[in-house]
């Protein structure tokens, strides 16, 4: 078969199936427009695409467009005379139509389809949708904005240079682990807030080891010294730093995506080896009072975004110093110190030495993995100094024997290594 004629035809079938996609929530709610005319608006514009293509007229591609724009003011501009009010969102949704059956008649089904979807998704959900939106406070929205700011305003701002020594300073690098970083916080932060106190304090401890897992340790262990009931809190501060492991498996996934499968493996061996602490806590927890939501700090909050990247630069700079001159016992001092309050610096400043090559792989996740026992170290005695006795003996048991699996894991891999 013509390979050409495949794949006009291949084209013209994704921009049909787009058009019937949207065109059934559309008639589904009772639209005058529903299957059939999505479907033909969008084989218009891949006709028109494909048109243009085959003509060598690119001017025909605005021409389809423009055409398809009049067909929907049209169409809604009636329902606007006899009903008095046109539904602008099936109006603009046959425009996206027709523009994602251009898409499709030039040969990009492989952006058009996923944007289909969205399209669809943005369609069906129009009640969750408009039920957050009805929830969300200027609290709420402020948060999202500054991460906006921070992504899209600042880091294009800052210069893309190194400085210091070893080039372990980059301005625009410094500041794209500050928005990770507040991404990630940010996506906990509005689970905590919208979902915690709804669905129960495992998922505000969850959400709060997305944030701040020292923090969320912090308010548990407070709870406790008022009376409240050690197990389940000791279950809530045990999840919310095993959600802290799976967070800095997601940054390394994202920052150097090498270093994962070791990252990955201390992880999953922190986790299984918590496993059996959790299930003899678990049923003592359910017959003890719920926990507080933990409060914790926005992580785009201009101070907060300074102060991580003021702390990243400074671990990055050690880090880069330690390792080049004074080897790697210098490099697991610096994981140590930083990992008591924050591991998220010094993960970053790890996966970044690993990715232009200056350490390998089994001494960036043992950095990593140091980094992690000093954090559970510190959080123990969180629990111990800010709860009670029974919290920290309940924490240091779960922590221990995470700590015991990391070692572990950590002294096979540099063996193997």
């Amino acid at each position: 078969m013509d390979e050409t004629l495949l794949a006009a035809g291949l084209g013209l079938g994704t921009a049909v199936a787009i058009g019937l996609l949207i065109g059934i929530d559309r008639e589904r709610k009772g639209d005058s427009r529903g299957i059939r005319t999505f479907g033909l608006v969008a084989l218009l514009g891949a006709l028109a695409a494909d048109l243009s293509r085959r003509l060598e007229q690119p001017l025909l591609v605005p021409v389809g467009l423009s055409i398809i724009a009049v067909i929907a003011v049209a169409a809604y501009w009636h329902d606007h005379a006899r009903q008095g009010e046109a539904p602008t969102t099936s109006m603009v949704a046959m425009a996206v139509t027709g523009a994602l059956g251009l898409l499709c008649g030039l040969g990009e089904q492989r952006l058009a389809v996923p944007v289909a979807i969205v399209v669809a998704a943005l369609l069906v959900f129009k009640g969750e949708l408009h039920g957050v939106a009805g929830r969300l406070g200027r609290d709420d929205l402020v948060p999202i904005l500054q991460f906006g700011a921070l992504t899209f305003i600042a880091l294009p701002l800052l210069p893309d240079r190194a400085f210091g020594p070893q080039g372990s300073l980059n301005p625009r690098e410094i500041w794209l682990m500050v928005v990770l970083v507040a991404g990630v916080g940010l996506a906990g932060w509005l689970l905590l807030r919208f979902a915690g106190r709804r669905h129960g304090a495992a998922l505000a401890a969850v959400a709060g080891g997305l944030v701040s897992s020292t923090a969320t340790t912090l308010v548990f262990a407070r709870h406790a010294k008022a009376g409240g009931g050690p197990a389940l809190a000791a279950t809530m501060v045990l999840l919310s730093n095993l959600t802290m492991l799976l967070r800095l498996t997601l940054l390394t996934a994202i920052s150097q995506p090498r270093l994962l499968p070791g990252v990955a493996a201390v992880a999953g061996a922190a986790i299984a080896a918590s496993l059996p602490v959790a299930a003899r806590l678990v049923p003592r927890a359910r017959r003890e009072d719920a926990v507080p939501l933990p409060e914790v700090r926005n992580p785009t909050d201009l101070r907060v975004a300074l102060g991580f990247g003021l702390a990243y630069g400074v671990v990055s700079l050690l880090a880069a110093v330690g390792a080049q001159r004074l080897g790697d016992g210098a490099l697991f001092a610096v994981a140590a110190v930083s990992g008591l309050t924050d591991v998220d610096a010094i993960t970053l400043a790890v996966t970044r030495l690993h990715g232009i090559g200056d350490i390998g792989t089994d001494t960036a996740t043992t950095a990593i993995a140091i980094a992690v026992v000093a954090n559970l170290c510190f959080k123990a005695g969180i629990a111990r100094l800010a709860g009670t006795a029974a919290l920290g003996r309940e924490c240091a048991a779960g922590f221990a024997a995470m700590a015991v699996a990391i070692g572990a894991v950590v002294m096979l891999m540099r063996r193997a290594a």
